[in-house]
């Protein structure tokens, strides 16, 4: 009878190598038309972030007898606030970029076998 151990060693293989692993990492990705559109909207709406915090600006100092706003600052909550959004209404383009691309590698597939 043989050993867990001996049928462990007959059955292992080797690691692979680190350039290989790298090749695999760093090779090029393409990008379908959503998660292009994805990327290239984030950086808009990001640049417009900032925009918006500068256009609104937080009141910091009210007048005490006229109870009106005499001194702003930059509105960083509306800028975070817009990148927050930014990131998870682009997040979900990207992701159904994704799912596409992994639909059509299905069907690639699956057209093959037949």
């Amino acid at each position: 009878m043989r050993d867990l151990f001996d049928e462990i060693y007959d059955e292992r293989k080797e690691l692979p190598k680190l350039k290989k692993i790298s090749n695999e990492v760093q090779k090029k990705r393409e990008y379908n038309f959503y998660q292009q559109l994805a990327v290239c909207l984030f950086i808009f709406l990001f640049i417009a972030g900032v925009v918006m915090g500068n256009l609104f600006p937080a009141c910091s100092e009210t007048s005490a007898l006229f109870s009106s706003c005499t001194k702003t600052e930059y509105n960083l909550s509306l800028t975070l606030l817009c990148w927050l959004f930014s990131f998870v209404f682009c997040s979900l383009i990207y992701g159904l970029g994704e799912i596409i691309k992994l639909l059509n590698v299905i069907a690639t597939n699956t057209s093959k076998d037949r």
